[in-house]
């Protein structure tokens, strides 16, 4: 998910997009979206795009007036898991941590990754353990030591009590 198609603009049937991603200038030109559409993908090609008010306006192909622009208010707006960039070292999609199995210094799995939480300071890993008890860990360097995406695995150092704390709750 990238975006969310907003308000109508003007009798041309242009739309605003508030991009929902680090990266807002994949809505600057031309471009091929996808929009979930009776149980289904619907492509959406924007063929234009300018800023309005320091918000993307585009024009979706096939829409010449807003009250066909309309139907597209408030859809969110995807694009393919090929058609993402290469993130900076250290920096991952959440999708790619689903599933992390995440294991502490001793090697001994904690749990895995069920999903990933957002906050100001950080992303937080919500880990579910074998027994079903679901464990926050903070996505941060002190506690993180190594990702890797492609073995799916998590090492972590996590601090006292997360996870071995005598509390049931």
């Amino acid at each position: 998910m990238v975006g969310r198609f907003g308000r109508t603009r003007g009798v041309s049937g242009e739309i605003y997009v508030q991009p929902l991603s680090d990266n807002p200038e994949r809505f600057q030109g031309q471009g091929t979206f996808w929009i979930e559409s009776g149980g289904g993908w619907e492509e959406v090609r924007i063929i234009s795009s300018r800023y309005v008010s320091g918000k993307p306006a585009v024009q979706i192909e096939g829409v010449s007036n807003p009250e066909e622009a309309k139907r597209f208010t408030n859809k969110l707006v995807f694009i393919k898991g090929t058609d993402l960039g290469e993130l900076p070292k250290g920096k991952y999609y959440h999708f790619d941590l689903l599933g992390c199995r995440v294991v502490g210094k001793d090697s001994g799995e904690l749990g895995r990754v069920i999903a990933v939480e957002e906050y100001p300071a950080n992303d937080v890993l919500v880990i579910e353990d074998k027994n079903g008890k679901r464990h926050l860990l903070p996505m941060v360097a002190a506690f993180i030591r190594d990702v890797d995406i492609k073995r799916q695995v998590i090492k972590a150092v996590p601090p006292e009590g997360i996870f071995d704390s005598p509390d049931e709750n």
